[in-house]
Parts: structure tokens; sequence; C-alpha cells
């Protein structure tokens, strides 16, 4: 806190503050403890968390949270993903993996790489179809044919029977034309399901490769944190843990939270201070406590 000459007021606390409001209960400040305010109406601690990442909650009004928040911003005893979050507090204090421009073009390639879908169902029924359909208008030219035969044997008049086959021959051609359009676009369907099925594994592949990078990218800068994490381990209140990976998950978040110091609120839901002011300061962020 800045300093002011002898007999000046303080200056006034620049750092981030919040305002919280729960029915007929409305607090401002630094340091908010739900928890000792009986008109304040019971809510679940993930609830208040959340309004704090919830720009659109009114609920709660504080400085945007960063991506640490997602790790810390609930301060309770649930699972901690731990590189994930020393990765996040490394980037939160400005440091950056090397490989990011490797991440970077990975995914504009992924980006880029979306193969279409490609249902050959449509396509084989079609050719299905006008398979049924040949078959229909030769057994038509077959009896046509056939009539025609038996009334010139007979020595009887074959004008209507020959009219009636070339008709029969006529639908037979459209339907073979047909048949043969429709197992070329059977073909042509093939050819782009198996082009779509590369397309899938060499996205699959690059999905590997991104992740992989990722992977990388959050072992180096948890690396470059987790000296400083486990030096605030040790100053955390009722820790007996000397690195963060022995750290219970209320101490690793609160080790997080005072290394890098956040501007938006944290939610406190263990008993680790005294009171919700002594939480701040040793914090150095704004506290919730409920």
């Amino acid at each position: 806190m800045t300093s002011t000459a002898p007999g000046l007021p303080d200056a006034p606390d620049a750092r981030p503050r919040v305002r919280v409001r729960l029915g007929d209960c409305s607090v401002r400040g630094r340091a908010v403890d739900l928890a000792a305010r009986s008109e304040a109406p019971a809510i679940a601690p993930a609830a208040i968390a959340a309004a704090v990442r919830d720009p659109d909650d009114d609920r709660v009004r504080c400085a945007s949270p960063g991506p640490l928040h997602e790790h810390v911003g609930l301060v309770d005893g649930r699972a901690l993903p731990r590189r994930r979050a020393l990765a996040a507090a490394a980037r939160a204090l400005g440091h950056r993996a090397s490989n990011r421009d490797r991440i970077g073009a990975l995914e504009d390639r992924l980006d880029d790489h979306d193969p279409l879908a490609v249902d050959l169902r449509a396509a084989r029924e079609r050719v299905a179809e006008a398979g049924a359909d040949v078959d229909r208008q030769r057994e038509r030219v077959a009896t046509c044919q056939g009539r025609v035969q038996a009334l010139r044997e007979a020595g009887a008049d074959t004008s209507d029977a020959v009219a009636d086959l070339e008709a029969a021959a006529s639908a037979l051609s459209e339907a073979e034309t047909e048949h043969a359009a429709a197992e070329q676009a059977l073909a042509r369907e093939r050819q782009r399901a198996r082009e779509a099925r590369d397309a899938r594994e060499h996205r699959l592949e690059l999905e590997d490769r991104l992740a992989n990078a990722r992977r990388e990218a959050r072992a180096e800068l948890a690396a470059r944190v987790r000296e400083r994490v486990d030096a605030a381990l040790v100053a955390t209140p009722d820790s007996s843990a000397t690195t963060f990976d022995q750290a219970d998950p209320v101490t690793a978040r609160l080790a997080l939270v005072r290394v890098v110091s956040l501007d938006a609120p944290v939610v406190l839901a263990a008993r680790r201070f005294p009171d919700v002011g002594a939480a701040s300061d040793w914090l150095d962020a704004p506290v919730i406590r409920v």
C-alpha cells in the first residue's frame, strides 16, 4: 500500500475489490465474509465461484478472472490437476512455452482440416432401386418379345405387339442408363469415403501431435514456477508439505494464489486463517469467505 506524509489521510486502496449481492445482503470490499453475515442466504461455494467467472451474473461484481482462476477460484479439497495448474500460474506470470509457435501452427492446421462425413447409404439405395428397375424392364421386354413371336407364328397382326416391344425396349434402355449413372455415383462416393477416411486418420495424427506438444508446454511451464510455489507452500498456514506434489489440494491452491496474486476474488471454503482479512492480506488477493 502507498505510504502518505505524516498528518495526511491514508491514500485510497487502489487494489482490486469486489461487490457481492445476495438477496438483501450487499457487501463491498477486498475481503468479504459471507459466513459471518446472518442476512446472507445460504449458497454453495461453487455457485459463488461460478458467479465470479460469469460477467453476466450480477451476484458478484469484480475484476475479470484469468485462466488460473479455473483451478484456484474455489479453495477447497477437490482434486487439483497439478501440472495444468502450475502451467496456468506460469502463464499468469508472463511465461511462455518455447514450443508455442509449433502449437499455434498445429491448431491452425486442425482448424483448416475438417473432413466431411460421407454417407454411402443413399448411393447404395439408388443403385439397388435402379438395378431392380432394370430387371423389371428386361422381364417386360422378354414378355413382349414372346408375344410378338407367338403372333408371327400364328400369322396374326403384330403391329400393336411390336409397338409394345419398342416401348419396353426404350424403357429398358432408360433403366440401364439410370443404373449405370447410379453405379458411377456410388463409385465417386466410395472414393470420397476413402479420402474422408484418410483425412480423418490424418486429423487424428494432428490431434495426437498437438496433445503431445501441449503436454510438453505444460511440463516446461510447470518447471519454471515449481520452485516459487514450493517456497510458498512452506509459508502456507497449517501446511506440513514441502513440495507442491505432496501438498493437499487446499494448501496447493493457496500457494498458487500467493505466487500469482489474483485480481479476481477467490472463494475460500477452507478455514486456514483467523479471519477473511488475514486471508486476503496473506494471499494478496480479494477473498470471499463462505
